[in-house]
């Protein structure tokens, strides 16, 4: 398993909350392998799209170190 840094950690809270209203609609019963390729799709997105505003936001908020 990655060991995460600080940032990125907080960060994985944000991609919880994006991803649960696509899990709702999917079905919190189904395993990754009854997925259809673009529910997939859409999972990895959302993931990515979450992780990288989430953690813009962290950056933002701190001192550039110069």
């Amino acid at each position: 398993m990655v060991d995460f840094t600080e940032e990125e950690a907080m960060a994985l809270h944000a991609v919880m909350r994006a991803l649960a209203p696509e899990m709702e609609r999917i079905g919190w019963d189904r395993s990754l392998g009854q997925l259809s390729q673009n529910d997939m799709h859409r999972l990895i997105v959302i993931t990515v799209e979450a992780f990288r505003a989430e953690m813009f936001e962290i950056a933002s908020q701190s001192e550039v170190p110069f």
